[in-house]
């Protein structure tokens, strides 16, 4: 029987109002990390500033060795080298385009930390301290996204990447034009947080079960030994400083994903 005229308005009208089939809703937790991010932005502009400290880069370990100034606090940035040469001698054998991107940016990340960190110990001070915080911006961003690739899905690795992205450059811009340093140190804090928070929640099918909680308890005893440079410096008998450990155990805090990304040769 031929359809009528009723039934092709119907059907027309029932195509108009089904959803694209592209179209994902958001999960809990994707949505419950817009909304952190929403507050961290709310927190960085509501909130009084923060200067950075007058005596922020007068470092404990101020020795001379082989010529180089601020010799331990520069060479102790090579673990970062070490490992970005690593990730990216292993990027050929990673199967998924996607994953391999993230994993270019982390190797990138490493490589300009190593040379930001250098640079800003080897004359320490704010202009090159820009470069510093710029190399770990772009480590950042590329830990944070693996890790919501890894939990959430790629789709909403993509957003992370680009908030991270952006509120990062805000970060610095805004200590450079008024010194505030507190949209930075949300963004650092905040990024610890997420981590903690998605070390919780499963792994996504293909992903590679990162292991996040290491991640964040061995860069938070990379902070730790940064707090105590002076004391830890003294203690060693002028030997190790904490600042100088603590970028040996930042360089470290990759491991937990790097190893998993690094075994994806025996996948698929």
């Amino acid at each position: 029987m031929p359809a009528t005229t009723s039934d092709l308005m119907e059907k027309a009208m029932h195509s108009n109002t089904s959803p694209p089939r592209h179209w994902h809703r958001p999960s809990p937790a994707s949505f419950a990390l817009c909304l952190f991010g929403l507050g961290l932005v709310l927190a960085a502009v509501l909130a009084p500033a923060v200067q950075q400290p007058t005596h922020y880069h007068a470092f404990a370990d101020q020795r001379v060795l082989f010529g180089i100034p601020h010799a331990m606090d520069v060479l102790s940035n090579l673990p970062f080298l070490l490992l970005a040469l690593l990730g990216l001698s292993r990027l050929p054998q990673m199967p998924d385009p996607r994953w391999r991107s993230l994993a270019l940016l982390m190797c990138l990340g490493l490589l300009f930390t190593f040379a930001g960190s250098s640079v800003y110990h080897l004359s320490p001070s704010d202009p090159n301290l820009l470069y510093d915080r710029l190399g770990m911006l772009v480590l950042f961003a590329a830990i944070l996204s693996l890790a919501t690739a890894d939990r959430l899905g790629l789709a909403a690795a993509s957003g992370v990447l680009l908030a991270v992205a952006l509120g990062g450059a805000a970060s610095l811009w805004a200590w450079q034009a008024s010194d505030n340093l507190l949209p930075w140190v949300l963004l650092q804090a905040g990024g610890m947080l997420v981590l903690a928070a998605l070390a919780f929640c499963r792994p996504q099918p293909g992903g590679y079960g990162l292991r996040l909680g290491l991640c964040v308890a061995w860069y938070a005893l990379a902070k730790l030994f940064e707090l105590g440079d002076e004391q830890l410096f003294h203690l060693s008998g002028e030997l190790l400083s904490g600042h100088s450990i603590k970028h040996v155990l930042s360089a470290g805090a990759v491991l937990p994903l790097w190893l998993p990304l690094v075994a994806s040769r025996y996948r698929g």
